[in-house]
């Protein structure tokens, strides 16, 4: 497994054809969602509660977390279109690989992409929004090592299956938004947690919730990748 992440990622410095992309894009977005961001909110005092109320710190969680849903999926379409240009994925499936190992191998390496994408987003995030370092770390990075693990793994599934039909740009997120949905929800609940001085503790749920992904997504992969990539 290893040996085909590190095929990948040599792949991805050689040609820089999937992580610079995402990057460029998440920064993209993250730019467009400051011009309706009021200046200094960030760091504005913590309202009190309301019934149903949502703040401007409860919303950068959310714009946060949708800049990185479509960076991925923007990085999952080109890695499974890379693995089925030159029919690479057929020739990985001939040989005397398990097609689990496999799975776990291109998921392992769109995670790493993962984490570029948000070394750069994270940084680039607290400055436009003008939001507390102290605020996010380390409880931003725990938060993503979870959603990371489930976005990568049901964006590789995703990815290699839309590859077989048409208008496969349009057919991955109309697929993965629903599954990804209570993920990236969870996320967004959690980083608003950690916006708003709540913690993690008090959302336990959510995060629970991102650990049953990180078991029940990869195992469906393994099991399916092989069904999924022949058909």
């Amino acid at each position: 497994m290893l040996l085909l992440t590190g095929k990948d990622l040599r792949s991805e410095v050689r040609g820089k054809e999937i992580a610079p992309l995402m990057v460029l894009f998440g920064l993209i977005l993250v730019f467009l969602f400051t011009l309706d961001f009021p200046p200094g909110a960030g760091r504005a005092p913590i309202p009190p509660p309301t019934a149903g109320g949502v703040g401007s710190r409860d919303l950068a969680g959310a714009f946060l977390w949708v800049c990185l849903l479509f960076a991925g999926i923007l990085g999952f379409g080109r890695s499974a279109a890379m693995e089925r240009e030159g029919g690479r994925i057929e020739g990985l499936l001939l040989a005397p690989v398990d097609p689990a190992a496999i799975f776990a191998a291109k998921a392992l390496a769109n995670f790493l992409y993962l984490w570029v994408v948000e070394l750069v987003l994270f940084p680039a995030f607290v400055l436009f929004f003008d939001v507390s370092p102290g605020t996010l770390l380390p409880g931003i990075l725990l938060v993503a090592l979870v959603a990371n693990i489930g976005l990568a793994s049901a964006g590789t599934l995703f990815g290699a299956a839309s590859q077989y039909v048409r208008a496969r740009e349009l057919v991955l997120p109309l697929v993965l938004f629903p599954v990804v949905l209570p993920l990236i929800m969870g996320a967004e609940r959690l980083t608003a947690s950690l916006l708003t001085g709540g913690g993690l503790a008090s959302q336990g749920q959510w995060f629970m919730l991102l650990c049953t992904f990180d078991l029940v997504i990869p195992a469906i992969g393994a099991a399916v990748f092989e069904y999924v990539v022949n058909e």
